[in-house]
């Protein structure tokens, strides 16, 4: 399970039909909910964002960061 990380698209990508997203983006995951550009993906949607995430780490740098 994935918890607490800030990840950014190094190319874009398209998480399903439809569903584009661009080079850049951030993508944050909080308790294993999924957020994108700080607002919470729709819950019917968690699970596909979620495994995209999960299973496609190469797409992805690790930006969180401590404060």
């Amino acid at each position: 399970m994935i918890t607490n990380r800030v990840y950014k698209l190094k190319e874009a990508a398209e998480v399903g039909k439809d569903m584009p997203l661009p080079a850049g983006q951030e993508v944050e995951i909080i308790n294993g909910v999924v957020y994108i550009n700080g607002f919470m993906v729709d819950t019917r949607l968690q699970q596909i964002f979620y495994n995209f995430v999960l299973n496609n780490q190469g797409l992805f740098k690790d930006d969180t960061r401590t404060w």
